[in-house]
Formats: structure tokens, sequence, C-alpha cells
């Protein structure tokens, strides 16, 4: 186990490694940002330390000796089920990274380590009130439901087509996300049997100015277990129910 300066009110952050170089290099740049920092080399020292001590946060690289990330998560999700986990990989081992988002990773990190991103991540994680993700190609809905969202108490995020979210949605864990149903580059049903293969659990609430043209993507994503269908222009209150019902 490698142990940093263990302040006092600080975030306090398990490094699960099996590279020693690597672990004593993010703790000292933890250190730098003004959390805590532990790091351990295997996943069995990893459930002990959660065991035997409090965490805010699991920095975790999926592909280790003996124990794989993915199982240690489970392990761990066991102990502490509200523990966020941030998985890394310096691999393409994908069957892996999607089990890893199926059974509730915060996130996918690939290395090297984007640390100017990692550090956005680690303080959401930290917020109260729901994650929500905003899917839309119109940057003034997404603006003015984020700014509405935001005053509202929700932690937002915004993407402008469906291949980015898609990616988001293996970086960050939302709890809520409007998609519209009419994107470039991947249309919305496509956008959603994506996102749902991967975060099974997220609510996904469709939203579209085109309901008579997408029927047929509408009624699919639907009968998969998409919320509701909301049209443009938006009820804003019947959302916010809506929002505040499935949070």
């Amino acid at each position: 186990m490698l142990q940093g300066n263990t302040l006092e009110g600080t975030l306090h952050i398990l490094i699960v490694d099996d590279n020693t170089d690597f672990c004593t290099n993010c703790i000292d740049i933890f250190e730098s940002k003004g959390y805590s920092a532990t790091a351990v080399h295997d996943g069995f020292d990893a459930i002990e330390a959660v065991k035997e001590n409090s965490f805010d946060l699991v920095l975790m690289d999926i592909k280790m000796p003996v124990m794989n990330g993915v199982d240690t998560y489970k392990k761990i999700k066991q102990i502490d089920p509200r523990l966020p986990v941030v998985m890394m990989s310096a691999y393409a081992v994908e069957e892996l990274l999607v089990n890893a988002l199926r059974e509730g990773a915060f996130a996918i990190f690939h290395k090297p380590l984007n640390f100017g991103k990692l550090f956005s991540t680690i303080e959401y994680t930290q917020k109260n009130g729901a994650f929500i993700m905003v899917v839309d190609d119109d940057n003034d809905i997404c603006e003015s439901l984020s700014d509405l969202l935001h005053e509202k108490g929700y932690r937002v995020k915004t993407a402008n087509d469906g291949n980015i979210a898609v990616q988001m949605s293996r970086e960050n864990l939302f709890d809520v996300i409007l998609l519209d149903m009419k994107l470039p580059t991947m249309n919305g049903l496509d956008a959603y049997l994506a996102i749902r293969d991967i975060r099974p659990s997220v609510v996904v609430i469709l939203i579209t100015g085109y309901r008579n043209e997408l029927r047929n993507l509408v009624d699919r994503a639907l009968q998969r277990n998409a919320c509701v269908c909301l049209d443009k222009p938006l009820d804003i209150d019947r959302l916010l129910d809506i929002i505040q019902g499935k949070t």
C-alpha cells in the first residue's frame, strides 16, 4: 500500500493499479490538487482497503492480475454501494469496459489519463442532485435546458450528436438523459439503443419536433423501455415533474 498525506476534510481517493510508478505519480498529482490519496496494487487489497477505510472515490485499473477491475468493483459495491468508482484502461478490453459500465461504474478513462477531465469527473461525483445529459443538435435548446436544470439544482452536461452522447454515457453515470430523436451522424433510436446497451438503468426521455415523421423510431424506442416522448416546444412543467418522479 502507498499512503499519501491524509488531510482531514479533503477528498480521499483510493487508487488501484498494479503499476507502482503510476500509483506514485497519481498520488503526487492528487495531492497537488488538494486531495488525499492511497494506492493498492491488486483487487484483494482494494477490497480490504474499502472495508477498513472511508473513501470518497475509487480510481481503478480494469486489467489487473489475479482479480480484474470489474470483479473487484462488484465486491466493492457489495461493501459500499454508493462509493463512486472510475475505471481506467490502457488496453481495448471492450467486454470488460462494457461490463463495468453495466455494473454502474461512474466513468471509464483511457490511459494516459487526461487529469483535467478526471478532476472534473471527480468533482461531479461529489455533488448532490440528479445528473442529467441533454442531447440536441440545437445549441440554443441545450443551453436553455441546461440553464433551467441548473437552476433547479441538477448537474447537467450537453451533447450535440448521437456519437458524442454515447461516448459521454461511457464517461459519466447519468441519472436521466433528454434525447432528441433527430440528430446528425446517428439518429435518436440508434443513439438510444447504444446508450441503453451500456447503461441499462438510465432514464431516457425522448424529445422531438417531428413526431409524425419519426413515429416509427419513437415507437421502437418506447418499446425498448424509453421513459416517454415529449413534443417540442417542451412543456417544461411536465418535463420537470417527470424528472422529479424518476429521480
